[in-house]
């Protein structure tokens, strides 16, 4: 009888051990053919070794790298693989709602900017920009004493095109943007005041 190896396609006897002797790595035979068993009666604890053995052998990995492609190499391609696809399909999915945060974190962000613009002149002069003033005392002086600016250097349009919104209610300024739906007094307004 030949055997054939797993790994190298190389044929040899099952007398050669469990080493081929072509790669010289070791095959799990069963039992019944290897030449170094005893086929009948084995006491329990040397069973129980043999058992042992055989699954170390089953356990331990014996491929070498250099030789012929690994299956764990395919399988982990495989994975990036489809792993890539998934990502691509999830983020096409979430990518609308991803949108609408960032614009709304820059819509944030530019009126809390603003607000600090406003207080910081508001100390400095001695009161907020008026409604007629708006924002552009912040970019230029039109003659206020104790202006010592500018506290911003540009005025962007929110994110959904629409200017900010400034007013003054009892001495304390409202800044806000309308948020995506673009109607003021919604809930969806981003809005920030001066008072502290």
């Amino acid at each position: 009888m030949t055997l054939r190896c797993p790994y190298c396609k190389g044929t040899f006897t099952p007398d050669a051990g469990r080493k081929c002797p072509h790669c010289g790595k070791f095959i799990n035979l069963p039992p019944h053919l290897r030449p170094d068993e005893k086929p009948l009666r084995v006491s329990r604890r040397e069973h129980v070794s043999r058992l042992e053995e055989h699954r170390r052998e089953t356990l331990t990995p014996t491929f070498q790298f250099g030789r012929k492609p690994s299956t764990l190499l395919v399988a982990l391609g495989v994975l990036v693989i489809v792993g890539g696809l998934l990502l691509v399909r999830v983020s096409a999915r979430f990518g609308k709602t991803q949108r609408r945060s960032t614009l709304g974190m820059v819509a944030v962000n530019a009126v809390e900017t603003l607000t600090t613009a406003t207080r910081i002149f508001a100390k400095e002069c001695g009161r907020i920009p008026t409604e007629k003033e708006g924002f552009i005392v912040l970019l230029s002086n039109p003659g206020i004493e104790g202006w010592d600016g500018p506290y911003i250097t540009l005025i962007k349009p929110d994110p959904w095109e629409q200017p900010y919104r400034y007013t003054v209610t009892n001495g304390i300024a409202t800044i806000a943007s309308c948020g995506p739906d673009q109607a003021p007094g919604t809930d969806d307004d981003i809005i920030a005041t001066t008072e502290e």
